[in-house]
Protein backbone atom coordinates (compact mmCIF):
# COMPACT_ATOMS: atom_id res chain seq x y z
CA UNK A 1 0.00 0.00 0.00
CA UNK A 2 2.86 2.39 0.57
CA UNK A 3 4.23 2.11 -2.41
CA UNK A 4 1.33 2.82 -4.30
CA UNK A 5 0.93 5.44 -2.40
CA UNK A 6 4.28 6.92 -3.25
CA UNK A 7 3.72 6.50 -7.39
CA UNK A 8 0.36 7.72 -7.26
CA UNK A 9 1.59 11.28 -5.55
CA UNK A 10 4.90 10.99 -7.66
CA UNK A 11 2.51 10.71 -10.84
CA UNK A 12 0.29 13.92 -9.65
CA UNK A 13 3.38 15.62 -8.67
CA UNK A 14 4.58 14.96 -12.36
CA UNK A 15 1.30 16.72 -13.86
CA UNK A 16 1.02 19.59 -11.77
CA UNK A 17 1.67 22.83 -13.59
CA UNK A 18 4.25 25.30 -12.02
CA UNK A 19 3.99 28.66 -11.30
CA UNK A 20 4.75 29.97 -14.12
CA UNK A 21 2.98 33.24 -13.99
CA UNK A 22 3.26 36.47 -11.98
CA UNK A 23 2.10 39.71 -11.09
CA UNK A 24 3.74 43.52 -11.40
CA UNK A 25 3.73 46.93 -12.03
CA UNK A 26 4.23 49.76 -14.18
CA UNK A 27 4.94 53.19 -12.78
CA UNK A 28 6.10 54.73 -15.53
CA UNK A 29 4.89 53.67 -19.37
CA UNK A 30 7.68 51.85 -21.06
CA UNK A 31 8.37 50.28 -24.18
CA UNK A 32 8.54 46.69 -24.74
CA UNK A 33 9.70 45.82 -27.89
CA UNK A 34 7.36 47.77 -30.88
CA UNK A 35 4.98 47.40 -27.85
CA UNK A 36 3.87 50.56 -26.01
CA UNK A 37 2.79 49.62 -22.23
CA UNK A 38 0.67 52.19 -20.03
CA UNK A 39 1.52 52.29 -15.83
CA UNK A 40 -0.57 50.24 -14.29
CA UNK A 41 -1.25 46.06 -13.65
CA UNK A 42 -0.05 43.50 -15.37
CA UNK A 43 0.05 39.44 -15.54
CA UNK A 44 2.99 38.22 -17.51
CA UNK A 45 2.55 34.16 -18.37
CA UNK A 46 5.24 32.24 -19.60
CA UNK A 47 5.94 28.82 -21.67
CA UNK A 48 9.21 27.03 -22.61
CA UNK A 49 11.48 24.60 -20.65
CA UNK A 50 14.88 25.85 -19.86
CA UNK A 51 15.85 29.86 -19.96
CA UNK A 52 14.41 30.58 -23.34
CA UNK A 53 10.84 31.31 -22.69
CA UNK A 54 7.75 32.88 -24.30
CA UNK A 55 6.05 35.70 -22.71
CA UNK A 56 2.90 36.95 -22.31
CA UNK A 57 1.75 40.74 -21.18
CA UNK A 58 -1.80 40.98 -20.12
CA UNK A 59 -3.54 43.99 -19.03
CA UNK A 60 -6.58 42.04 -17.52
CA UNK A 61 -7.71 39.44 -19.81
CA UNK A 62 -6.50 40.75 -22.63
CA UNK A 63 -2.82 40.03 -24.33
CA UNK A 64 -1.17 43.18 -25.18
CA UNK A 65 2.14 41.64 -26.27
CA UNK A 66 4.17 38.36 -26.15
CA UNK A 67 7.81 38.44 -26.99
CA UNK A 68 10.46 35.67 -26.57
CA UNK A 69 12.56 36.04 -22.74
CA UNK A 70 15.15 34.22 -20.45
CA UNK A 71 14.06 33.18 -17.32
CA UNK A 72 16.37 33.43 -15.00
CA UNK A 73 17.09 31.82 -11.01
CA UNK A 74 16.86 34.84 -8.92
CA UNK A 75 18.11 34.39 -4.82
CA UNK A 76 16.41 37.40 -3.61
CA UNK A 77 12.81 37.52 -2.58
CA UNK A 78 12.36 40.96 -3.90
CA UNK A 79 10.38 41.63 -6.70
CA UNK A 80 11.23 44.38 -8.69
CA UNK A 81 10.90 45.76 -12.57
CA UNK A 82 13.99 46.91 -14.51
CA UNK A 83 13.19 49.74 -16.65
CA UNK A 84 16.75 50.77 -19.22
CA UNK A 85 17.16 54.12 -21.70
CA UNK A 86 17.01 52.36 -25.26
CA UNK A 87 17.42 55.64 -27.91
CA UNK A 88 15.96 57.85 -25.49
CA UNK A 89 12.84 55.37 -24.94
CA UNK A 90 12.12 54.14 -21.61
CA UNK A 91 12.36 50.27 -22.20
CA UNK A 92 11.16 47.90 -19.91
CA UNK A 93 14.26 45.25 -19.43
CA UNK A 94 13.51 42.94 -16.70
CA UNK A 95 11.14 41.77 -13.80
CA UNK A 96 11.77 40.14 -10.88
CA UNK A 97 8.78 37.75 -9.12
CA UNK A 98 10.52 37.88 -5.63
CA UNK A 99 7.91 35.34 -4.70
CA UNK A 100 8.83 32.82 -7.02
CA UNK A 101 12.50 33.57 -7.18
CA UNK A 102 12.57 34.16 -10.65
CA UNK A 103 13.29 36.81 -13.09
CA UNK A 104 12.36 37.39 -16.39
CA UNK A 105 15.29 39.42 -18.46
CA UNK A 106 14.05 41.07 -22.09
CA UNK A 107 16.06 41.80 -25.31
CA UNK A 108 15.75 44.72 -26.54
CA UNK A 109 16.61 44.42 -30.04
CA UNK A 110 13.57 42.13 -30.17
CA UNK A 111 9.83 42.83 -31.80
CA UNK A 112 6.79 42.52 -29.22
CA UNK A 113 3.79 41.06 -31.09
CA UNK A 114 0.36 40.93 -29.84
Amino acid sequence: FALLAFVATFALGAFAKGPNEGKFTLSDNVQLGSTHLKAGDYKATWEGTGSDVQVKILKGKEVVATVPAKLEDKPSGQSSVSVGNVNGTKSLVGIDFGGLHKGLVFDSTVTAQK
